[in-house]
């Protein structure tokens, strides 16, 4: 029987037992569930889950629909189920115990979002460590990075993503393997672990078919002085959360575009069920926020908190969102319209050909979506959102501009 402690994570929210000795998830986890973004109602895959400390972080900060591990290890496997049991997770996860370069551990093409914190040493790199989950946890001795790759393309979607971190020396040797297995890299971010010092991890988000690569911003886990960087703190719950966040169903979509325009935290879920957006909201805590009166009516009943915009007008649920809810978050930059994700800035020079020459010559700062990889830009979007939401002034209807404007690629 194993030895396990219970760790409290994100001030509580989360308690996840880890052997005593052994394998234990450490920062990179976390960094790299920060990066992986989740869309509303995916299904999330983690190869290798170890005791899914991955998929319990995208699970508390997302809305996904259902979360699936695999562990080759029995003990860490059910761990891993006993720790989405207790966090709450167990009718809608599964720890499957099996071998992830095996096609019929799992039925192919089955998930949008695809994660994986790989071993970083290839065997035989040093002396193995004594502990067996520890030696497979740190030396690829149950899946070198081609096995991992091909797992990932077999069980992705056409469309989907798959995300991991990895040393960011050995970056050329995973872009390679990636790209032989069929996906590419979309998005890269290396981490330094102050300022000035050399990158020493990658975070890497890779698609089917070949896509133009971003370089987005590198991550800066601690500041000088040692305390954790604003993005790491988040990612820890060492800052406190945004005053609100809300849900959409699909008949207010036009305001959760808005919402998300004005930097407020937005899922938007075109074709999720109602028992699925109850039990959402009720989870996180978001204030779900639709015009469907029975959905409403089922809200009450369940404790759950609902607010009907009252409105047909897009500008007017925003307005009246704004003055039910109170002030929005104070200095949020505007979201991803599609995904809800920040948007990162990204070195002029990246753009270069992938937008209008007309727009490259006449704009000095562009952002990248960090979940989709949409480019945006200063310009018209936010004129017409300031004509026509915001009334043409700067603080029309109590309600702030956001503090950098974008436009759509």
């Amino acid at each position: 029987m194993m030895d396990t402690t219970v760790t409290p994570f994100l001030r509580g929210a989360l308690r996840v037992h880890q052997p005593a000795r052994g394998f234990r998830f450490t920062v990179d986890s976390v960094l790299l569930s920060g990066f992986a973004w989740v869309r509303e109602g995916e299904d999330v895959l983690d190869l290798g889950t170890g005791t899914g400390i991955l998929l319990l972080l995208l699970g508390h900060r997302h809305h996904p629909r259902r979360l699936v591990g695999v562990e080759i290890d029995l003990e860490m496997a059910r761990l891993a189920a006993r720790n989405f049991e207790e966090n709450g997770w167990s009718d809608r996860s599964l720890v499957v115990n099996g071998d992830l370069r095996c096609p019929g551990t799992l039925t192919g093409g089955a998930f949008s979002l695809v994660v994986s914190n790989p071993p970083y040493f290839p065997v035989r790199s040093g002396r193995a460590h004594p502990d067996p989950a520890r030696a497979r946890a740190r030396q690829q001795g149950s899946a070198d990075p081609m096995e991992i790759v091909s797992a990932a393309r077999r069980n992705l979607t056409p469309r989907g993503r798959f995300c991991l971190c990895c040393p960011f020396s050995d970056l050329p040797a995973w872009t390679s393997a990636l790209q032989a297995g069929g996906l590419h890299p979309r998005l890269v971010r290396a981490v330094r672990h102050g300022p000035g010092s050399e990158p020493y991890l990658a975070l890497v988000q890779a698609v089917p078919g070949p896509v133009a690569c971003f370089h987005l911003p590198d991550l800066v886990v601690h500041l000088p002085g040692g305390a954790y960087g604003p993005e790491a703190a988040a990612w820890l719950g060492d800052t406190p959360p945004p005053p609100w966040r809300t849900l959409c169903d699909a008949m207010v979509g036009k305001l959760a575009r808005y919402l998300r325009l004005l930097g407020v935290p937005t899922g938007y879920a075109r074709d999720a069920s109602d028992d699925w957006l109850l039990e959402e909201a009720r989870r996180t805590g978001a204030v779900l926020l639709t015009r469907d009166r029975p959905l409403l009516a089922r809200s009450a009943r369940r404790g759950v908190r609902a607010l009907d915009p009252s409105s047909d007008s897009p500008a007017e649920q925003l307005r009246n969102v704004v003055k039910a809810l109170g002030p929005l978050p104070e200095n949020s930059p505007p979201l991803c319209l599609d995904c809800g994700a920040p948007m990162l800035d990204v070195d002029r020079r990246e753009v270069l050909g992938r937008v209008p020459p007309y727009t490259f010559l006449t704009h000095r700062r562009f952002s990248c979506c960090a979940c989709c990889g949409k480019l945006t830009w200063e310009g018209s979007h936010l004129e017409r959102f300031r004509r026509d939401v915001l009334g043409g002034e700067p603080g029309g209807a109590g309600i702030r501009p956001p503090p950098r404007p974008f436009d759509r690629e």
